[in-house]
């Protein structure tokens, strides 16, 4: 019952930063270039929609936190854009298309969270193959 809790509680910080960070880039697109001092995207509403997209994550793990049993596809989707995304934006670095700080973004916003959606989703696994087998 303690790792159920911890991820709920895990699930509730995410939703919570998630909502937080897609507001926050949805409302000012532009504040992610000034912080790494890079030029402005020619259009900014693309970057608000990223932020939207990060916000709408967000109420994903509320729900997957109000019951972890039920929702697992919803925490899959999100560590699947953590880890593609991630690679993604490790590529682009190394082609030269973004500056290497901006992996900062990455490090906050996926890296740090890539092992916890993992050992869930497969505690999940777990927990239903438990559940087929007792019933």
């Amino acid at each position: 019952m303690q790792q159920e809790e911890l991820y709920k509680w895990m699930f509730r910080a995410a939703a919570v930063y998630n909502i937080i960070w897609g507001g926050i880039v949805a409302l000012f697109p532009g504040l992610f270039f000034e912080i790494f001092d890079i030029p402005m995207i020619n259009y900014p509403f693309i970057f608000s929609g990223v932020g939207m997209f990060v916000a709408l994550y967000g109420y994903g793990y509320w729900v997957v936190a109000s019951d972890l049993r039920r929702y697992p596809q919803l925490a899959f989707i999100g560590c699947m854009g953590k880890i593609i995304g991630s690679l993604g934006w490790v590529v682009h670095v190394l082609l030269g298309d973004i500056p290497a700080q901006t992996l900062w973004t990455n490090v906050l916003n996926d890296f740090i969270w890539i092992p916890f959606f993992v050992s869930y989703l497969l505690w999940v696994r777990k927990e239903k193959s438990l559940h087929k087998l007792y019933n």
